[in-house]
């Protein structure tokens, strides 16, 4: 059985950051069919996510509930600041420079998994910068990759399009958007997203 894992948070606002399995998804009913068990129709997955607001956190954990599958949290060395607009500040000039944040280095083997549930909001139309780090020291060719986006209102097609652009060796999946409006019918979206 696997365990989890978390590294202490950096804020209260990050939360952990942990590669393993919740104890409420190990008692949850295995006969479902909307479940892969790790190696299903997608083959062994993992849910990788960065959440700054826990928006994006609730969604890659009714992922990982309703697939069994693996969880790691995408974890900036420096947090950003708990202020909004101040996050809004430092993502333009980051964008402006071309400059990605450092983060956190965790250990994770990407060779045992053939699926991969890749979550992120959306800044400024795009993926959260440190997804996008984290896309850049990681291998992903032959994996698939189904991605999933947290925002306010915003459309996941610039999201997308970004991505067509940097994973050009792995195959893409079709993406799900959740907005604040959906929040509150994250579980069935996300089962029927799963089922396509």
């Amino acid at each position: 059985m696997k365990k989890l894992f978390w590294i202490v948070p950096v804020v209260l606002f990050l939360g952990a950051c942990g590669l393993g399995r919740s104890d409420s998804e190990n008692a949850s009913d295995t006969a479902d069919s909307t479940k892969d068990n790790g190696a299903g129709p997608r083959g062994k997955a993992i849910v990788v996510y960065y959440s700054l607001t826990e928006n994006t956190k609730a969604v890659a954990e009714e992922i990982q509930k309703q697939t069994d599958s693996d969880i790691l949290r995408i974890e900036t060395v420096e947090p950003y600041p708990e202020v909004y607009d101040d996050v809004l500040t430092i993502v333009q000039s980051q964008r402006e420079a071309d400059e990605l944040p450092e983060i956190v280095k965790q250990e994770v083997d990407l060779s045992e998994y053939d699926s991969i549930f890749l979550g992120t909001p959306i800044w400024f139309g795009e993926p959260a910068l440190p997804v996008e780090k984290w896309l850049s020291e990681n291998e992903l060719a032959g994996k698939t990759i189904y991605p999933f986006f947290t925002s306010g209102s915003s459309s996941i097609d610039e999201s997308m399009g970004r991505y067509r652009e940097i994973l050009t060796q792995a195959t893409l999946g079709e993406g799900l958007g959740i907005t604040s409006s959906d929040k509150s019918q994250t579980a069935s979206l996300v089962e029927e997203w799963l089922a396509q």
